[in-house]
């Protein structure tokens, strides 16, 4: 009615006024659709949910190195990519109980691991990584993500191989044993868009072959026969240190790290691993498997949307072209091949989709 009596009421005004009122309307259309547009793309991205787990067996086994790893991946995802805290799911040891539950790394004795991993104040770890809560956290998340969402796994942790079940686990804290086809169970009831595993255990390779899946991207510290390794100058493992640096890009003192290797401003799982595996200086040979192959190249722990290494360095007074070093200091060119383009070349030489991808190091 009112509408009706304002535009009567326009009609005998100027052309002129009549035409700015009616491109005024038009715009505030536009921009309605265009909201609605951008905000039915934002919930159809979805988030990415991450899961911590350092199982750590028991104060004897529950090396410092295990805290140090889990607490700078979790700095990395609040403060470099913006995770929201409700989208991190912590299980580590004995879930910041104040006994002394983790060996000191210099060997001096016990402590009770800090249950804030970002020294803000605030407890970040509430639940243990005992083998029930483990299960009752996974089955509790695969019933809340959906199929826009995507799953990132990280598990640090002690791993052995079961010689006479013919598979690899890890131990959780208390003594249980999550075995890869238990683990792989655990994940058939996640419906979600994909998901990114990142395994630094021994013998991790061994569970390649039962956590594989279509839209899946896996990476391990050693193959199923090995054993994965502390770094010797730092209080970190070696590969996954390295793995988390090539995220952040930068070390835990704030050290510029250059893992992007197709320079969009982002590091893929692919660039992480590559980054990794070339860096790590242990006898442990990593291991990767992406589902399609070019999944990982594709699988980013930031958002496209903001949060990227490039965001990063500019914000610090980096340059964009920033210098990659090898270890003895010198520098290496970027290797651009080495990303997405790299993984859409091969994937004309791989015969079956469900085939990982192997990188030895050389």
């Amino acid at each position: 009615m009112y509408s009706i009596l304002f535009f009567s009421r326009v009609s005998s005004c100027s052309a002129e006024f009549k035409r700015t009122w009616l491109y005024s309307r038009l715009l505030a259309a536009i921009s309605v659709v265009v909201f609605c547009c951008a905000a039915s793309a934002q919930e159809a991205t979805g988030r990415v949910h991450a899961v911590i787990i350092n199982g750590g067996m028991n104060k004897l086994m529950n090396h410092e190195r295990y805290w140090n790893d889990c607490a700078f991946l979790y700095r990395t995802l609040r403060e470099d990519l913006h995770f929201p805290k409700q989208d991190i799911t912590l299980l580590m040891s004995d879930g910041g109980n104040p006994g002394r539950d983790m060996l000191l790394a210099d060997g001096s004795g016990f402590a009770s691991s800090s249950a804030d991993l970002d020294n803000d104040g605030e407890r970040d770890v509430w639940m243990p990584a005992t083998l029930a809560q483990v299960e009752a956290s996974l089955t509790e998340l695969a019933a809340r993500l959906t199929s826009k969402d995507r799953l990132f796994l990280f598990m640090i942790d002690h791993g052995d191989f079961d010689n006479s079940m013919q598979q690899s686990y890890a131990w959780m804290w208390g003594g249980g044993r999550l075995y890869a086809t238990h683990l792989a169970q655990l994940l058939e009831a996640f419906h979600v868009e994909s998901m990114c595993l990142c395994l630094g255990l021994c013998h991790s390779g061994g569970f390649i072959d039962e956590l594989r899946r279509e839209n899946r991207v896996i990476a391990t510290s050693c193959a199923e026969s090995e054993e994965s390794w502390a770094c010797t100058d730092r209080p970190y493992d070696e590969f996954v240190y390295h793995w988390t640096c090539a995220v952040a890009g930068h070390d835990p003192e704030d050290n510029a790290v250059c893992a992007d290797t197709d320079g969009d401003g982002y590091v893929s799982m692919a660039e992480a691993f590559d980054y990794a595996s070339q860096h790590d200086r242990r006898q442990e040979t990593p291991q990767y498997c992406s589902t399609p192959l070019t999944l990982g190249g594709q699988w980013f722990l930031s958002s496209k949307q903001g949060s990227g290494i490039k965001e990063r360095q500019m914000a610090n007074g980096i340059s964009s072209s920033l210098k990659c070093y090898d270890l003895q200091g010198r520098v290496v060119p970027v290797q651009k091949e080495r990303g997405r383009k790299y993984l859409k070349k091969i994937n004309a030489k791989q015969s079956s989709p469900l085939s990982p991808i192997i990188i030895i190091k050389p």
